[in-house]
Order: C-alpha cells, then structure tokens, then sequence
C-alpha cells in the first residue's frame, strides 16, 4: 500500500480547484455580510455531551476522540450550524436577533451519496425570529447564493413538518415504530408504511400518514394536503403559509416544488424545512429549515432558521 495514499472517501482539492472554492467562498461571504450576517469560525472540537442534543443521526456522523487533558470524549466538527447555534446562546442578549454565517471544513464518519466525507460548508442562520418573514429572507439570500455560483435551473422543494408531526402524534406511536415509519415515508414505501400501521385501529390518521407519500409536485399539492386533512384549523393555517411563501419565491425566477414526504432531519428540524436541486448535480445542492428546537438545549428557546451548502461537492459537480 502506498503511504500516499489517503483515506476512502476522502481528497486533496488541486490548484484550480482550490481557487475555485476560495472564490466562491469570498464571494459568499461578502453576499452574507451585505445582508447582515456576521462572521464566526466554530470550534473544530467540542466535547461529545453536547452532540447529543442534535440527534442521535449527528452523533453518529461525528468522528470522536480522547482529550489527553481531561479524559473525556470529544467530537471533530461535523456540521457548523448546531456549532453556530451554542454560539449564537453566548452572544444573545435578552431576545435580540442574531445573523451568522459561516464558511469552514467539517468532516462526516459516513459520506452522503457522491460526497466526500470532508465537507466544505457555508451557510446561514437567523436566530430570535419565528416570523416567517425570517423564512423568507434566508431563503431568498439562498436563491441568491445559488445564482451567484452560477448554477441555474434552481428547484426549491417545500415541505411543513407540523403535518408529518401532527398525524404522527395522534398515532401515539413507540419510538422504534417511529423511525421505521419515518424510514419509509422518506423513501416513499408504501408497502412497508402499510405493514406498520395495520396493527394500531386508528385507520383514519393511519391512511393518512400513507397518503402523505403520494403529496408532492407543484402548487395544486397544497390543496390535497387540505382535503387530506380537513377541518384542521393548524393544517389550514400552513398551508396558507405556504402559499404566501410561494406567491413571493416564486418571483425569483425558479421553480417551487413541495414534497410533504420529505421528513430529512425530523428530529432536528421543526415546522418548515427545504431544499434545493439543480438537474446538473446529482443531490441536493443545499438544505436547510426551521429547528426551534434545538436552541431549547441552551435553554434560551431561540427561533432559529437557516441553510448550508457544500462547496466541495458543489465545485467537483461542476468538473472544475
């Protein structure tokens, strides 16, 4: 075996494009900075306790290590928005608002479809606004970004995880049932949704967990989700929402798509999530969402809203 040779699923950028992605990465975070957005550069370690907080899916994808000095476990950083947000529970005072950004390496014990395990990733969070204003901002300033590496035909895929959380909930389901149920909608097997749910008798909210796999496409999905669901004051309230969002995104000359079966990071997201797809990458190119949740960890009960991109993957799709 070589010593040259580097671990799987993991690379040197080259000289072109190495310069391709400090371009980029200069051009990004002076988009941000003219939006708002301050600078921080998270910690590349922190201690494994906190990673918890996250889901079990970040700690899994966290390469760990002993701390000589203490003894205790630590994690390398393997994503820069939940760094963000411990960071973002040091800097509020009382409830102000808070935009960070962010451009860093980070590494992944296992590699996405296509990627390499070392990512490079640059993004945005806006912190204290539960506004869907705030939806709004951090989602044009993505189209911008995206426009700005000149990647064109730009999908944004829509998805309210307040209508997967609702019939869920009803079900009163055990934890193990829930992550296979979750597996499955996320892969749109019915078969196997089907299978799960014939054992508890709440047909009604059952069917319509099942029906949910079907609910993607362009705006006329929003009405089924309401006839799928009706007289539900909550249901009817996000939909409304979503309109509204549309009708305004829309304007940026790309198109919107919605997919209420994509529950990706269920249990760190919460209420409205998305991402974003060009036919000339073959994953998505950026993600992002809601994730109240989380900032409760810091006992601060932050709204929190943002997105993240990698620019390593990003860059070798472009076959720069």
């Amino acid at each position: 075996m070589s010593k040259w040779l580097l671990p799987e699923n993991v690379e040197d950028l080259l000289p072109k494009q190495a310069k391709q992605l400090e371009t980029f990465r200069r051009q990004l975070l002076d988009l941000y900075d003219k939006n708002g957005y301050d600078l921080v550069i998270p910690s590349l370690l922190e201690y494994a306790d906190s990673l918890n907080a996250f889901g079990k899916d970040l700690d899994l994808d966290t390469f760990k290590v002993v701390d000589q000095l203490s003894g205790r476990m630590m994690g390398v950083s393997s994503d820069l928005t939940t760094q963000t947000s411990r960071i973002d529970s040091q800097l509020v005072q009382k409830n102000e608002l808070n935009k960070l950004c962010y451009a860093g390496s980070v590494l992944r014990t296992k590699p996405a479809q296509t990627q390499s395990r070392e990512l490079y990733q640059v993004g945005i969070e806006y912190f204290g606004n539960s506004d869907i204003a705030a939806d709004i901002e951090v989602q044009t300033i993505l189209i911008n970004s995206l426009k700005l590496l000149n990647i064109e035909n730009i999908t944004l895929d829509l998805n309210h995880l307040d209508v997967y959380n609702q019939l869920v909930n009803e079900l009163q389901l055990p934890e193990v049932d829930k992550i296979l149920i979750a597996e499955a909608l996320m892969i749109k097997d019915k078969d196997t949704l089907k299978n799960i749910l014939k054992k508890y008798n709440k047909n009604v909210a059952s069917n319509q967990l099942i029906e949910l796999s079907d609910l993607y496409g362009d705006k006329k999905v929003l009405d089924q989700i309401v006839k799928l669901i009706p007289s539900n004051k909550e249901i009817k309230s996000i939909v409304d929402k979503l309109k509204s969002l549309y009708e305004i995104l829309i304007k940026t000359d790309i198109k919107i798509s919605f997919d209420f079966s994509d529950i990706r990071g269920y249990q760190y997201h919460s209420g409205l999530i998305f991402s974003a797809y060009s036919p000339n990458y073959s994953t998505a190119i950026a993600q992002g969402g809601r994730y109240d949740n989380v900032n409760n960890y810091f006992k601060n009960n932050r709204a929190a809203t943002g997105f993240s991109m990698d620019l390593r993957f990003i860059i070798n799709q472009m076959k720069v």
